[in-house]
């Protein structure tokens, strides 16, 4: 039997988050503010739901979302991230609304920090 290899398309990773979330426009502005994310893909939604589908690239990685809707409730999520400037993105994320989790400090794994953003997402983040 041939062993048949993954074809993923070039812009994505074979994990990615998804997240389904009541503001799903705020978000986008958010993460763009917070970490320079950059627009991969914007589908807009229905009256009321803003965006259909959305994907974001902060650097290399990728994550997905969407608005929620009464069928697809909010799901949000933990995420970890490498950062090159902890300090700009932790609190860029704290002056846009964000709730600390954890104040930038240097721990045995590196210097990191961790934060609720306003869509109730966590982010953990370390200087890479």
């Amino acid at each position: 039997m041939k062993k048949q290899t993954m074809k993923i398309p070039s812009a994505y990773l074979p994990v990615m988050p998804y997240l389904v979330l009541d503001k799903a426009p705020e978000f986008l502005d958010y993460v763009k503010k917070v970490f320079g994310a950059a627009e991969q893909m914007i589908v807009p939604g229905d009256e009321g739901r803003g965006i259909m589908h959305g994907e974001i690239k902060i650097h290399d990685a990728v994550i997905m979302f969407a608005g929620s809707t009464e069928t697809w409730q909010q799901k949000t999520a933990g995420m970890f991230l490498f950062v090159e400037n902890l300090e700009r993105v932790y609190n860029a994320a704290i002056e846009q609304g964000g709730t600390s989790l954890q104040k930038p400090e240097q721990k045995e794994y590196g210097y990191s920090a961790g934060f609720e953003d306003p869509f109730g997402n966590q982010w953990w983040i370390t200087q890479g």
